[in-house]
């Protein structure tokens, strides 16, 4: 079923994408900002999935809300890395146009939802 839904699957893509990258940061702060950043993504799709399954729309509300909040610190966590030299700022564009896709999409949801 989530397979099908194109949050996750974007969601999916970007995690793919950023663990590989992260594999490419130096050691020692591979296990500091790689892991937060990775951490920021797991909590993205961990609020998708227990926003898709709820039917108290407050509750999804609030959830939405709360991705949209993990998304933008996602956004810093890799602003921090282009800035230390860790991602290249072409890698940094693709990256923060598929998390703004993926705003984008949640804005549109949560809107829907306070229908």
């Amino acid at each position: 079923m989530l397979e099908n839904f194109k949050i996750y699957a974007k969601m999916m893509k970007v995690l793919i994408w950023s663990f590989q990258k992260v594999n490419t940061f130096p050691k020692s702060q591979r296990f500091i900002l790689g892991q937060r950043i990775e951490n920021s993504i797991l909590q993205c799709l961990e609020l998708i999935i227990k926003a898709n399954n709820t039917k108290d729309k407050n509750l999804k509300s609030q959830l939405l809300q709360d991705l949209n909040t993990e998304l933008e610190v996602l956004r810093s966590l890799w602003r921090v890395a282009v800035e230390i030299r860790f991602l290249s700022f072409k890698s940094f564009e693709f990256i923060i146009s598929k998390i703004d896709e993926i705003g984008k999409m949640v804005g549109s949801w949560k809107r829907h939802t306070e229908r």
